[in-house]
């Protein structure tokens, strides 16, 4: 019998039982405990993942395609089957691991009152205490905040993602698991082959469960007409890499996948508009309007050191009345923004007189030429091999919101006949975020740069490198 057959005669079977007593012990069968207890059906591949025994996992499994689900599941029913037991989350980002426990929230949220009162002894964001004895704790990917613990099973969320991997995952979660003979289950969208995740990937050790956008739109949890959009609005290599879970090498990227991950700081949280931060921190805005976005981009700078801490995309057909009342608004709630520097290329030497008079002093306007793009870029990198440039790791979560490390990987180059590298992006694909935090560094680390507006000089503007829609 099909594995998809045993699935619609267990939930057939389960639904003609009459449950006396809610706080019988939870079935042993981990897909008999999601229909019985959790009240939802696994996919054939979610099944196929929940009933594998192995103790090393691999999932690489497209976005959209129930992986969160499942996962939480997952660690609740061990929670629940293996008394005293302890089930680790760990993410880049404490945003990330979060997402997870919210989703085991969501599961415990289907249990009747009294599973909930003889199952659950505590429920905390990121700590749930069974009357078992079993916790789950959610963690971001810190080396002093997992030093200490000891696991039965280890979920690693977004492996390719981690700051330091090797350590994390050699010299942190393996020792803690070799002690109680515990599960690791490594699952990520694919990034990088400079990474632990891609060795696991290779490694037969590893029990390995690959799912495409295509298998999720069978399993009817993708719909068809969603691929398609997706695959007309992200640039090629992103979509085989999100939807098609493909290692795709980045060649031509001028900043490639292996030092972008390097530059993650796993307790780097971005600072949201209202809040008011104290530092020094540059703002870098990329004016568009009708086929690029108006982007904004903050950085803190400490020493050396700059960390991306706050990135806004508008609309398209934002005004820019609109971006520049958000400017002003920022820098009046964070009162150390030293500079701001804006791109005016295609919009004009107005825009920066009309920002000044907005009221936001140290505004300086860039025109992006080959040679000033250039120039921007290798700073930008250069800071980043030295290890001076810190991002966040930011979950994605719907179409809107900002894949920080895809938008530094978006661009590409190539030598121009003159010896100047020409900076451009796919067709079809934005760069605005990319040079909105080139221009916040860019504001962070000069004074006075080639290209630059000066208060009473204007230099032409010359019309961006851009292709696209």
């Amino acid at each position: 019998m099909s594995l998809e057959r045993e699935l619609e005669r267990l939930e057939k079977q389960i639904a003609k039982l009459k449950f006396g007593d809610e706080t019988q012990p939870p079935p042993s069968d981990p897909v008999e405990f999601c229909i019985k207890i959790l009240r939802f059906k696994p996919t054939g591949y979610q099944a196929r993942f929940l009933r594998d025994g192995s103790k090393r996992i691999l999932l690489c499994w497209s976005r959209q395609s129930g992986k969160s689900h499942v996962l939480a599941a997952r660690a609740i029913w061990h929670s629940l089957t293996h008394r005293r037991s302890q089930t680790l989350i760990v993410a880049p980002s404490l945003r990330q691991s979060m997402i997870l426990s919210d989703k085991i929230q969501d599961h415990l949220a289907n249990l009747s009152s009294q599973q909930r009162h003889a199952w659950i002894e505590k429920q905390q964001r990121t700590q749930i205490l069974f009357r078992n004895g079993s916790r789950i704790i959610a963690l971001p990917c810190s080396e002093n905040l997992l030093r200490g613990y000891t696991a039965d099973v280890v979920i690693a969320d977004e492996a390719n993602f981690f700051e330091h991997d090797e350590d994390i995952f050699y010299s942190i979660l393996m020792p803690m698991l070799a002690t109680t003979d515990g599960t690791l289950i490594v699952s990520s969208t694919p990034w990088n082959k400079d990474s632990v995740f891609y060795r696991f990937y290779n490694d037969p050790a590893f029990s390995k469960h690959i799912v495409t956008c295509y298998e999720a739109i069978e399993a009817g949890l993708i719909g068809r007409d969603f691929i398609e959009q997706m695959k007309a609005l992200l640039p090629n290599e992103r979509f085989q890499r999100e939807f098609e879970a493909k290692f795709i090498e980045d060649v031509d990227a001028w900043l490639p996948q292996s030092l972008i991950v390097k530059c993650i700081e796993s307790s780097l949280e971005p600072y949201m508009f209202e809040d008011n931060p104290s530092g020094s921190f540059f703002i870098g805005v990329d004016f568009g309007k009708h086929q690029d976005h108006s982007v904004i981009a903050v950085v803190e700078r400490d020493g050396e050191t700059i960390r991306l801490i706050h990135v806004h995309r508008f609309p398209l057909e934002t005004q820019y009345a609109s971006v520049i009342g958000y400017i002003k608004s920022l820098t009046d709630r964070w009162r150390t923004v030293r500079a701001i520097y804006a791109d005016i290329t295609g919009v004009g030497e107005y825009i920066v007189e009309d920002m000044r008079n907005a009221g936001l002093s140290n505004v300086t306007g860039v025109s992006f030429t080959i040679k000033t793009k250039e120039e921007m870029a290798t700073i930008l990198k250069e800071k980043m091999k030295r290890g001076e440039f810190k991002i966040p790791y930011t979950p994605v979560k719907r179409l809107s919101d900002i894949d920080i490390v895809s938008e530094l990987n978006i661009e590409k180059f190539e030598l121009s006949p003159t010896g100047h590298i020409k900076l451009f992006h796919e067709e079809g694909a934005h760069d605005d975020v990319f040079w909105a935090i080139a221009l916040a560094v860019y504001a962070a680390t000069q004074s006075k740069l080639r290209g630059i507006v000066d208060l009473g000089r204007i230099l032409k503007p010359i019309r961006k490198v851009k292709r696209g829609f």
